[in-house]
C-alpha cells in the first residue's frame, strides 16, 4: 500500500478526528510502500502527543481504538517488546499501518478507483517483498537525454531547498544514517514534498553555525592577552564582531564615535 491510498482511505472515514491526526501523524513517519515504522524510528507515546497536539492520554486511547488485534480489525498493527528488553535494550513498539477491510469495502463502494487491490503486506518482522523490475524490451545507448533529464539525490535536495552542493551532500548523508531508505530518490522526492527537506537544511545550516561558534571561541581562549590582560580580548566576538573584552570593546565605540579618552 501507498502513503497517498491509505491518508486517502482515513480521511475517508467515519474515525474521530483526533483517531485520524493521530493515523496521519504516523504516516508521515512511516516508510512507504508499506506503511511501516521500525521499531528503532518509532515515536513515543509523548513524541507522538507533541507532534498532534493532543495530550499523552488521549493519544494512547485513539491508539487502542484503532489498533489491530486478533479480534478486531484496525488500522494500525503494534509489536510491543517485553517489559523486560524495554527496560534493559531500550526496545519500542513497532508499527505497521493498513487499511481495515471494513473501511476499504466503504471506500469502494463511494470509490471503486480509489484503491487499487495488493496482495496484504507481510506481518512485522517479516521481509518486505522486492518488487521485480519490468524487462525492457530494447536499450537505446546513443540517447542519453533521458537518463541526463532525470535528477540525482543532490538535485532533488538543491531544488527543494536552496542548498549548496556541500549542503546537500551533507543533508543526504544524514538520510541515509537515520532512516536507510530502500529508494533514495523516491524518499526523497516524499519529503521534498512534505517539507521535510527544508527543515532539514535548517537543522543542519543551524548545527554548522554553532560548530563556527564553538571553532572562534576556542580560537578566542587561545590568542593573545590584550592590554586588559583578558585572553584574545581584543578579537572580535563570533556574534557581534566587536571586541570580546568589554574594555578594549567601548574603546572602540569611543574611537568610531571620535571621542578621545
Amino acid at each position: 500500500m501507498k502513503r497517498w491510498e491509505f491518508e486517502r482511505a482515513v480521511l475517508a472515514s467515519d474515525l474521530a478526528p483526533p483517531a485520524r491526526h493521530v493515523l496521519l501523524v504516523l504516516a508521515v513517519i512511516a516508510n512507504w510502500p508499506g506503511g511501516a515504522v521500525p521499531a528503532k524510528y518509532s515515536p513515543s507515546l509523548t513524541k507522538l502527543a507533541e507532534a498532534t497536539g493532543l495530550s499523552r492520554r488521549a493519544v494512547m486511547n485513539h491508539l487502542n481504538a484503532v489498533e489491530k488485534t486478533p479480534g478486531q480489525d484496525g488500522w494500525v498493527h503494534r509489536s510491543r517488546p517485553t517489559v523486560e528488553k524495554a527496560r534493559s535494550e531500550k526496545e519500542r513498539t513497532a508499527y505497521r499501518l493498513g487499511v481495515p477491510a471494513r473501511a476499504r469495502r466503504a471506500l469502494e463502494a463511494r470509490e471503486p478507483d480509489a484503491l487499487p487491490r495488493e496482495p496484504d503486506a507481510p506481518e512485522l518482522g517479516q521481509e518486505m517483498p522486492r518488487a521485480r523490475a519490468p524487462r525492457a524490451h530494447y536499450q537505446d545507448h546513443s540517447n542519453t537525454s533521458f537518463q541526463a533529464a532525470v535528477p540525482g539525490p543532490e538535485q532533488i535536495v538543491a531544488e527543494a531547498t536552496g542548498a549548496t552542493a556541500d549542503e546537500a551532500v551533507a543533508i543526504i548523508k544524514r538520510i541515509r544514517n537515520e532512516r536507510a531508505p530502500r529508494n533514495l530518490v523516491g524518499f526523497l522526492r516524499r519529503m521534498a514534498a512534505d517539507g521535510d527537506l527544508a527543515q532539514h537544511l535548517t537543522e543542519h545550516r543551524a548545527a554548522a553555525r554553532l560548530r563556527e561558534v564553538e571553532s572562534a571561541w576556542t580560537a578566542i581562549k587561545r590568542g593573545p592577552e590584550c592590554e586588559h590582560r583578558m585572553p584574545g580580548g581584543s578579537m572580535p566576538h563570533p556574534s557581534t564582531g566587536e571586541a570580546v573584552c568589554l574594555s578594549c570593546r567601548a574603546a572602540e565605540r569611543r574611537t568610531s564615535r571620535g571621542v578621545t579618552a
